[in-house]
């Protein structure tokens, strides 16, 4: 019986720790394939911006409708494609390494 007992103890010990690796596994993978930019927490933080002042809401909207704001968004749109030609660029330098400040007695 206590063979038995021991047998489940050590399944079950295996199973957490195949479990923790893969949320591990799965962390790693969501951290590489997250945006560089924070987009949804910036359009977040303008809307909220845009919601709490309505008198910004009614003059931006002003703003768009009378046809500067094509030439704004042609810009941005723009920007946005040379950015996307940039950012693979920007990924190819090699990473920096960490400072060797632990080395001496620091970040313990």
């Amino acid at each position: 019986m206590s063979s038995r007992l021991d047998n489940i103890a050590r399944r079950k010990q295996a199973l957490i720790e195949k479990a923790a690796l893969e949320r591990l596994e799965l962390t790693t993978a969501c951290r590489r394939i997250r945006s560089p930019i924070d987009i949804d927490g910036k359009l977040f933080g303008i809307g909220r911006l845009i919601s709490s002042h309505p008198l910004l809401a009614a003059g931006l909207s002003t703003f768009l409708i009378g046809g500067f704001g094509k030439k704004i968004f042609r810009t941005a749109g723009a920007l946005l494609k040379l950015w996307r030609v940039v950012l693979p660029i920007l990924n190819l330098r090699p990473k920096r390494r960490r400072s060797s400040w632990r080395w001496f007695g620091r970040n313990r």
